[in-house]
């Protein structure tokens, strides 16, 4: 499995693209356009993943210049925003973005094409089952007993389902960002 970066800064420069080239044999750069760099990680399966938050600091430090990321979840297939990301990407403060905080940019942002999208992409996951499980434990400040006593829900059968949700559409429910995004969504 492998996922994108998408690297934006006005103006990126050939030793920043050259530092992201040289990270390591996990990461290869697939190609710069508009000033976004697109760099392919392969490795999943590292324990200790590169810290990406320390590289931008470094670039800030020794650049004086800072830059906008967005990280793909590990997924096998295409991601769910494919190219949209380089529209949406420039609209971004400086920072470190992932797929939870792309699910609040589009709500707050009232993206209706990317919420329809993303809420597509979610069914096509999961079942509706597991969703309205997933809301509702969300709904229930992600308190397993609260969820499956109003679920009339065996808490093993919650934690299932709610650990199925997690694995299949790579948003954690079980985090505050990932329980933010789902909730956001669904409900404006």
């Amino acid at each position: 499995m492998k996922r994108r970066i998408y690297i934006y800064q006005t103006d990126l420069n050939k030793e920043i693209i050259d530092l992201f080239s040289m990270i390591g044999s996990s990461f290869v750069v697939e190609k710069f356009e508009d000033d976004i760099l697109t760099v392919i990680d392969s490795d999943y399966y590292n324990e200790e993943p590169i810290d990406l938050e320390s590289f931008r600091e470094l670039i800030i430090q020794d650049f004086d210049k800072d830059l906008t990321m967005f990280i793909e979840p590990y997924l096998e297939e295409k991601f769910i925003f494919g190219e949209n990301v380089v529209c949406f990407i420039k609209e971004l403060h400086n920072g470190i973005y992932y797929f939870e905080d792309m699910i609040t940019y589009a709500v707050i942002k009232n993206k209706e094409p990317l919420k329809k999208k993303l809420k597509k992409y979610i069914s096509e996951k999961v079942n509706s089952d597991v969703i309205y499980t997933a809301r509702v434990f969300i709904e229930n400040n992600m308190n397993s007993s609260s969820t499956s006593k109003k679920l009339f829900m065996h808490r093993n059968t919650l934690n299932y389902r709610i650990d199925n949700f997690i694995e299949l559409t790579k948003i954690n429910v079980k985090t505050f960002k990932g329980a933010n995004a789902i909730y956001m969504l669904y409900n404006y």
